[in-house]
């Protein structure tokens, strides 16, 4: 019986995790495979270890381990070779495969572009009618093209696949209210963000959408974006940002997560 085991790397951060066990559940009542388990690398529980002995326990003789993460670090990757050695000594009779991460499935660029029109829909709500009129076009109006500039926003550790280029790049085309998409990785000094605003408001963009692309709330890239959106303010008070939701639930991951499990090939026993 082949059990799946969805492992994130954890955050200390209160109801981090939530979108991954929700995924678990979803992924069984699926039927993806008879037994799925979301676990973490750390500060959360449950661990790889007890999750790993609820497969045990349950009868599995396959163990499916996904990385629930757009990619993986080195100290990661590291982490989970050396508990999947410890594992295959404990667990002899057990067959270990790990797939890659979820970070380069189109499923996922899908659910982006929904977040960034999810914040621009909420966004025609309530600054429109809170505040001053033009603060942001009115939804009726979606087909209408505006000024409203696209900003996917990256860490370094997951760069920026092709697919994701492809994938955004290709529904903007038939979304006419976003005159242009831009992709920034964010390394340290946090500049390639601010001039990708920058960059969109010298095109004539009055508004501009940020969209971080992450499973969940990542506590650097969000303070690089809250700090880019200050900047912009001080520097461009007729020009208003606003900051997309991360990717976090979606029905849409169980697609990327099932085509992970079902791969074959290359990865089989890489661990």
């Amino acid at each position: 019986m082949r059990a799946v085991m969805l492992i994130g790397r954890g955050q200390a951060t209160p109801g981090s995790g939530a979108a991954l066990i929700r995924l678990a559940a979803r992924c069984r009542a699926a039927g993806i495979a008879p037994v799925v388990i979301a676990c973490f690398l750390r500060h959360q529980r449950p661990s790889f270890t007890e999750a790993l002995e609820q497969c045990v326990a349950q009868g599995a003789q396959e163990a499916v381990i996904v990385p629930y993460a757009l990619s993986l670090a080195d100290q990661d990757r590291a982490d989970l070779e050396r508990l999947t050695k410890n594992a295959r000594l404990a667990h002899p009779h057990l067959a270990f495969r790990m797939t890659e991460p979820l970070g380069r499935h189109p499923a996922l660029a899908q659910v982006l572009v929904q977040r960034a029109i999810e914040a621009d829909y909420i966004a025609a709500h309530h600054l429109w009618t809170h505040q001053q009129r033009d603060a942001w076009p009115r939804w009726p109006h979606w087909h209408q093209r505006h000024a409203i500039g696209l900003v996917i926003v990256l860490d370094s550790q997951t760069g920026i696949p092709l697919t994701l280029q492809e994938e955004v790049l290709s529904a903007c085309r038939h979304l006419p209210r976003y005159a242009d998409v831009h992709f920034c990785v964010v390394d340290q000094n946090e500049l390639s963000l601010t001039s990708s605003i920058d960059a969109l408001t010298a095109q004539g963009c009055r508004w501009v959408i940020l969209a971080p692309y992450m499973l969940e709330p990542c506590t650097s890239l969000m303070v690089a974006i809250e700090r880019a959106i200050a900047e912009t303010g001080a520097r461009h008070p007729d020009i208003t940002v606003i900051q997309a939701e991360p990717l976090a639930y979606d029905r849409r991951l169980l697609k990327a997560i099932a085509d992970r499990v079902q791969a074959r090939g290359q990865h089989e026993d890489a661990v």
